[in-house]
């Protein structure tokens, strides 16, 4: 009788370290371009996203990315037999990248899920405006940040390149955004 209350007190604890507002998550912004939606909120220091592309490949999101997609921290998510995976990278190289935790920092990604359904895969996460971690660049929501949006085909091995990506320039809190390329 014992272990049954601590397991359903367990559960009860943990339903509350899901914040409420991301079980009915109504998004504030939501950009759509070829066969991808970026949806996001700003609340206090986390940025809540949702990202669904036309694909049962991986979709992306990365801020700030330099000279092609370098110095760019990039969210990575796939979902594979029902399991979702979203990670952390860093733009390391002008048309690469690798995960926070392999270089040395964290993955910041928290509340991560998703799902593939009907050749369309969507995932959902928060992440803080600004972490600490040297691998992720503070995003300020005021300002103009440089957005990269990206999909990859079929595969949902994060080393397989995109099928499509594109950049823009997005004031966060407004959502007023112009492409770039």
């Amino acid at each position: 009788m014992k272990k049954f209350f601590l397991v359903i007190s367990i559960l009860a604890l943990m339903s509350l370290a899901i914040p409420l507002s991301l079980s009915a998550m109504e998004y504030q912004h939501k950009l759509e371009v070829k066969n991808m939606q970026f949806l996001w909120t700003i609340e206090g220091e986390l940025i809540h996203i949702r990202l669904s592309a036309k694909t049962t490949g991986w979709v992306a999101v990365g801020f700030g990315p330099e000279k092609a997609m370098s110095g760019a921290n990039i969210i990575i998510g796939a979902v594979k037999n029902g399991r979702v995976k979203i990670e952390d990278h860093y733009a390391n190289r002008k048309r690469g990248h690798a995960s926070d935790e392999k270089l040395g920092g964290t993955n910041d990604v928290l509340n991560p899920s998703g799902t593939e359904e009907d050749g369309i895969t969507t995932v959902s996460f928060s992440f803080p405006l600004n972490s600490g971690d040297k691998y992720d660049k503070p995003v300020n929501p005021e300002s103009t940040t440089r957005v990269m949006l990206a999909y990859g085909a079929g595969e949902d091995s994060f080393r397989n390149h995109h099928l499509y990506r594109t950049i823009y320039e997005i004031n966060l809190s407004t959502g007023e955004n112009k492409k770039v390329k």
